[in-house]
């Protein structure tokens, strides 16, 4: 797995669990298969932007802040459940 693709990975968990957003529910939210996402988290399946649009919708964060290091929310943003 590349190194964009560890940071995806991490990021994804992440913010899901900052959120408080178990991985299966994650997906569900999304849209996406559950079997997917493991996949992509696992480093086995690449992510169509589409996919990521509907990943990050659910985190509540721009698709761009998924690959960035670091994710500054906003002042006064409550992360969504």
């Amino acid at each position: 797995m590349d190194a964009t693709h560890k940071r995806l990975a991490r990021r994804i968990r992440s913010l899901a669990s900052v959120r408080e957003l178990p991985l299966s529910h994650l997906a569900d939210r999304a849209g996406v298969t559950r079997s997917h996402l493991w996949r992509v988290l696992d480093g086995r399946s690449s992510p169509t932007v589409a996919w990521l649009g509907k990943v990050a919708s659910v985190l509540g964060v721009e698709v761009a802040d998924l690959l960035v290091r670091e994710v500054r929310e906003p002042p006064g943003k409550k992360p969504r459940a």
